[in-house]
């Protein structure tokens, strides 16, 4: 019953968005005729557009799961999928008013339907998903769920505690963790793990079973999934071996036996050659626009106290080689020289030193930090094919030479302007978390996430997050 309704409301939604979009369509046929330009139209085949609308957007609506009423999901995911459906959606009607012949149909109209109907169907779901996790955050539209957990559980257990507009209330964990009913015995029901799942699924209307232990244990899980399965209850699998099968693992066949194969590096060499494009017109595109922000930045600078513009430090690119990383100077001229006497303020943990005070920092330079403007210099770089416009940061030489083992893999990806590190916390993060947010980003790279992490780095310099 609960999937029926929720395939129903899915459904509902679609057909809502898809009515939006027609009144999107029509918004901009009026507003093109009576306040740009008089359209001498054929209403016939505006006519036949309206209509193909209506199962174009229904399809993309559907593939791309803009019905659902999405529980976790990032704003800047939400608005590149209505993006893309958008743009496919713009380019399909582009199609067939070709192969119908349409000669009246104006472009300006399409772009500006286009442009009207990202916003609006953009702003509709935001709002909607928004009234729904303040709903959730109240005990309405919940899920129950069962916890399967060890020792290492605690992160995904306290993650659901604290977030409550995900809307997923424990029912209760089975485990046989003495440190698990120590810390949540007290609030939530402690199951033994020889308890019988059949039993408790038939007995308790589940929605969703969370198996999150840091030993996989095979058999376990395989009887669970085939238990769930046959109620139709949701069985979800975390653990940290997961991550490790999120390096480009993809499942192949040698001879009919399946092979689950890992790679540590992204491995796609399109998608690789078309981010080296996308960074290089990007870059170019931005310099262009940002030249007069930049002069003024520099003149600024050099009227401050009479230095040079630019700084140029010698940092670790792909696969350890060398390159000047340019940035606007936002430190007194004899920064370097006073590193030394300051060694004992560092914030940071591991190899790297960051001071959130720095008295080496001058006024200006506190400003261009904070916006994440004295890196605007190394779109520069990017065009030198230095850099990329997303991915790790490039560190300097001699935090290189004390990384551990692991940390090196961070330097198999071309070094970038922003990452996941940067729109995340900065300093707050500690070292350690932050290698492992470079890892992740290798991990689990892809155009969209660079798009996401791109247009989540003007969030962090609108709002000055910067440090």
């Amino acid at each position: 019953m609960l999937k029926q309704r929720e395939s129903a409301l899915e459904k509902g939604s679609e057909l809502l968005q898809v009515m939006i979009t027609l009144a999107c369509f029509i918004l901009a046929w009026q507003f093109t005729h009576h306040f740009i330009k008089p359209l001498d139209a054929n209403l016939k085949e505006y006519k036949v557009v309206f209509i193909l609308i209506v199962p174009i957007w229904f399809i993309l609506l559907g593939y791309f799961g803009l019905g659902r009423l999405a529980r976790v999901k990032m704003y800047s995911a939400i608005l590149l999928e209505y993006m893309s459906v958008v743009g496919i959606g713009i380019a399909l009607l582009m199609a067939c008013i070709m192969a119908l012949d349409f000669n009246s149909i104006s472009r300006l109209n399409l772009a500006l339907f286009a442009g009207v109907n990202f916003i609006v169907l953009a702003v509709y779901k935001l709002v909607v998903y928004r009234i729904m996790k303040l709903f959730r955050g109240k005990g309405y539209n919940t899920r129950t769920v069962l916890i399967i957990a060890d020792k290492d559980s605690y992160y995904l257990i306290d993650r659901l505690i604290e977030t409550a507009d995900w809307g997923y209330k424990i029912w209760a964990i089975m485990s046989d963790s003495d440190e698990i009913r120590s810390k949540y015995g007290h609030k939530y029901t402690v199951i033994p793990e020889s308890s019988d799942m059949e039993d408790i699924i038939d007995g308790k209307s589940l929605d969703e079973v969370m198996y999150c232990k840091g030993v996989l244990i095979q058999e376990e899980i395989k009887k669970m999934i085939y238990t769930c399965a046959e109620v139709g209850v949701v069985f979800r699998m975390q653990s940290a071996f997961l991550s490790v099968l999120s390096l480009r693992s993809k499942l192949s066949y040698f001879n009919q036996i399946p092979f689950l194969t890992v790679q540590n590096t992204p491995g796609n060499y399109l998608a690789l050659k078309i981010k080296s494009f996308i960074d290089y017109l990007t870059a170019s595109l931005i310099l262009l626009a940002i030249s007069p922000v930049m002069l003024i930045i520099a003149l600024l600078i050099k009227l401050g106290d009479g230095g040079p513009v630019f700084f140029a430090q010698k940092r670790v690119g792909q696969n350890g080689r060398r390159f000047p990383c340019l940035k606007f100077r936002t430190m007194v001229i004899n920064a370097e020289a006073l590193k030394a006497s300051l060694m004992d303020q560092n914030e940071q943990e591991g190899p790297v030193f960051k001071i959130k005070k720095d008295p080496r920092v001058t006024k200006i330079g506190n400003f261009l930090r904070k916006t994440s403007l004295d890196e605007l210099p190394q779109f520069l770089n990017v065009l030198r094919g230095e850099m990329s416009i997303v991915g790790p940061r490039p560190p300097v030489p001699q935090e290189v030479k004390e990384y551990e083992r692991w940390q090196r893999r961070r330097l198999s990806m071309k070094p970038g302007i922003t990452c996941i590190w940067q729109v995340s916390g900065r300093n707050n993060i500690p070292f350690d978390q932050w290698m492992k947010m470079d890892m992740q980003y290798i991990d689990s790279w892809s155009l969209k996430l660079d798009l996401i992490l791109f247009i989540k780095t003007f969030k962090v310099m609108l709002t000055g997050d910067g440090q």
